[in-house]
């Protein structure tokens, strides 16, 4: 007799497929803009090893520096206006959607020179290497909607959500998505002090489904992925690449 004991424990996909249908969109949107979209066709996997983020800093704001100036390098914008904003305290002074490439007038002593782009960060992620990493690809990504020569579908409300579905095709899928939960830092262990967030706008099923597709557009072999990815998130994955592969056959059967 066959067991069904497996079946039982089989993770369904959670996403819905208006959501499939919609991650599908922002990724064939964004692969055809023309401002950014040849450098997200050009794309590789980034993972968290020492050979693609090397080095060390013996401070925070030194390594944020090299963390950042390293998620350009991948993301292929280490020639581009971006600029790390060393902060003072910047939690004070956010920088919100509206005044995304605006200048605008500002108490914060480290407001980047004229011509450049600033990226905040909160300190208190540094030592949290994968968050303080997904938090620069989705602010640079979110700028860069900024830049687009038409909205992305259902662009009002989901900036942050179209953002990272850009950062993982920047190829930072992987941070972004062993960091979607709300990530509290506390500066001193146990005690409730100051801290600091990194929020996902996405789920992690959201993310797992985007850099499933990510992986099948690239051709990145899934095992790779895998080998980096927290496994709580492999099921959504395998999940995932089996719907994008689904689909797939279901388009080229519906083509010929």
């Amino acid at each position: 007799m066959i067991s069904l004991i497996p079946r039982l424990f089989q993770r369904a996909p959670a996403l819905d497929p208006e959501s499939r249908a919609w991650i599908h969109a922002i990724f064939d949107w964004a692969g055809n803009e023309p401002h950014f979209g040849p450098m997200l066709r050009k794309a590789h996997l980034v993972v968290p090893t020492a050979e693609d983020f090397p080095g060390q800093a013996d401070t925070h704001q030194a390594m944020a520096q090299l963390v950042f100036d390293r998620v350009l390098y991948h993301a292929g914008l280490s020639d581009s206006p971006f600029r790390l904003v060393h902060p003072g305290n910047l939690m004070d002074d956010p920088i919100p959607w509206t005044a995304m490439g605006e200048a605008r007038p500002s108490q914060n002593p480290f407001t980047p020179p004229p011509g450049t782009v600033g990226i905040p960060y909160d300190p208190a992620l540094v030592p949290h290497s994968q968050a303080l990493i997904a938090h620069f690809a989705r602010e640079i990504a979110l700028r860069l909607l900024a830049t687009a020569a038409d909205p992305p579908p259902a662009l009002e409300g989901n900036e942050a959500h179209i953002a990272e579905l850009v950062a993982v095709q920047m190829g930072f899928g992987v941070f972004l998505a062993n960091t979607a939960f709300h990530v509290r830092v506390n500066q001193c262990g146990s005690c409730k002090g100051p801290s600091a967030e990194r929020d996902a706008a996405l789920s992690r099923d959201d993310l797992a489904y985007a850099l499933g597709l990510f992986a099948r557009r690239h051709g990145v072999p899934p095992a790779r992925i895998r080998a980096h990815l927290n496994a709580p998130l492999r099921p959504a994955l395998r999940h995932a690449l089996r719907d994008i592969a689904r689909r797939d056959r279901e388009g080229a059967t519906g083509a010929a």
